[in-house]
């Protein structure tokens, strides 16, 4: 296919051009600013429109197994196909766990049958994500589609065993990716709940310092946390983080105005941690944006705020509200967001993609930067409906996705159809 009249735009290589893409069996085979038409091509029409390299997104939950009916493979990568994504990676705090070469087997089967995007998957570090008893790093590292290993919202509060796991990670090369969020069962301390996440920070980033192995910390959220992350980068700890939409819009007096779609691990924090998280960011000390894309059935977030599970949606929101908050309002660049939702997540996940060169698989995200839509979640490809951005006025949108040289969305409309 010829990608005709887009402005290219890829920060890793500095590009930001008026060129023709042309792809050849699922490899960018030329760039130039004016490319004649080739027979047997299909010409795609990309004028007013900005390419990037194919978005990633390195932390998402696709449920599926026991828990499809919050979400599936198939309906969470439509999902992401809709919002501009061509790469994920998956969180295994599925049902069963991923904690074991069979149950990873079974999700790579079930991801090559029904998959619309690139999938890619962390496993456990503990045994049914426990925090006693290390998976079999070895087995599990050698798999092309694993990247990283977390308990997801378990942290591993045995020092004992996070040792363990930073060792067994320096000796596979296997990155951990923990989340240093609050444990199940762990007290208040005093009237404050969800205080732990700068506690693990600090141990994750001495763990990694000791071990001189890296370390990527999930969805960040406190200023505290922050100040850990940028203490670390400048002693030359090999440390990346993220964070998420809501994090960076949303402080927690949201949470009385939209209730349980805003009930999320971490909690949504003060405004001034808000603050924070937004100038780490535009400082590079914050590394990736990630959705943490948590989908649960209607029915369990209608239950009130006590009762609901803990988890917001992002897949088809998260390039919208980045580009009309974080862009629109001069926090970031247009190259800058780029970067921290593609190129710097390639980086760290050592995933292909994250640039557009001669010679490269085309995963490929066309954007309308002009496009201006409102939240829907009721006509949302996942089957969750969980946003706190409901009814939020967004101007800028994914207009096509390219994953391998294959049309996988064009002008909104997703190809092929559901398996």
């Amino acid at each position: 296919m010829l990608l005709r009249g887009g402005r290219v735009l890829d920060p890793c290589r500095r590009l930001d051009a008026a060129l023709d893409i042309l792809i050849w069996d699922g490899i960018i085979k030329e760039l130039s600013p004016r490319i004649s038409s080739q027979k047997g091509a299909a010409v795609l029409d990309c004028r007013g429109k900005v390419v990037v390299p194919g978005l990633i997104d390195v932390h998402v939950h696709l449920r599926d197994f026991d828990e499809s009916h919050k979400e599936t493979i198939a309906t969470g990568t439509r999902a992401a196909a809709l919002g501009g994504f061509t790469t994920l990676v998956c969180e295994p705090n599925t049902q069963p766990p991923m904690d074991s070469k069979g149950q990873l087997q079974r999700w790579i089967a079930k991801a090559r049958r029904e998959a619309l995007v690139n999938l890619y998957t962390q496993v456990c570090i503990t045994k049914g994500r426990r925090g006693e008893r290390l998976v079999r790093f070895g087995a599990l590292a050698r798999s092309p589609h694993v990247v990283a290993a977390t308990d997801d919202g378990n942290p591993v509060v045995d020092d004992r065993v996070m040792e363990k796991a930073f060792r067994a990670s320096r000796r596979t090369g296997l990155l951990l990716a923990p989340h240093c969020e609050d444990a199940p069962g762990l007290p208040p301390r005093g009237e404050e709940p969800f205080w732990s996440e700068p506690l693990y920070v600090k141990r994750e980033v001495e763990l990694a310092e000791r071990f001189s192995t890296p370390v990527h910390i999930s969805h960040l959220s406190t200023a505290q946390a922050v100040e850990i992350v940028r203490g670390a980068k400048v002693r030359g700890v090999t440390v990346s983080c993220e964070a998420t939409p809501h994090h960076l819009l949303l402080d927690r007096s949201a949470e009385k105005e939209i209730g349980p779609d805003a009930k999320v691990n971490p909690p949504l924090r003060t405004r001034e941690d808000v603050q924070t998280l937004r100038e780490a960011l535009k400082e590079g000390v914050i590394d990736i944006i990630a959705s943490d894309h948590a989908p649960h059935a209607p029915e369990e977030k209608a239950k009130g705020w006590n009762e609901a599970p803990f988890g917001v949606i992002g897949l088809e929101t998260t390039l919208g509200v980045i580009l009309t908050h974080l862009v629109g309002e001069g926090w970031l660049s247009l190259e800058e967001a780029v970067e921290r939702m593609s190129c710097r997540p390639a980086e760290v996940f050592g995933l292909p993609g994250g640039v557009i060169e001669e010679g490269r698989e085309a995963d490929l995200t066309v954007i309308d930067l002009e496009e201006e839509w409102i939240v829907e979640p009721e006509h949302f490809a996942s089957r969750g409906r969980n946003t706190p951005f409901k009814g939020w006025g967004l101007r800028g949108r994914a207009w096509g996705t390219i994953v391998g040289g294959e049309v996988v969305m064009w002008a909104r409309v997703l190809r092929p159809p559901l398996p």
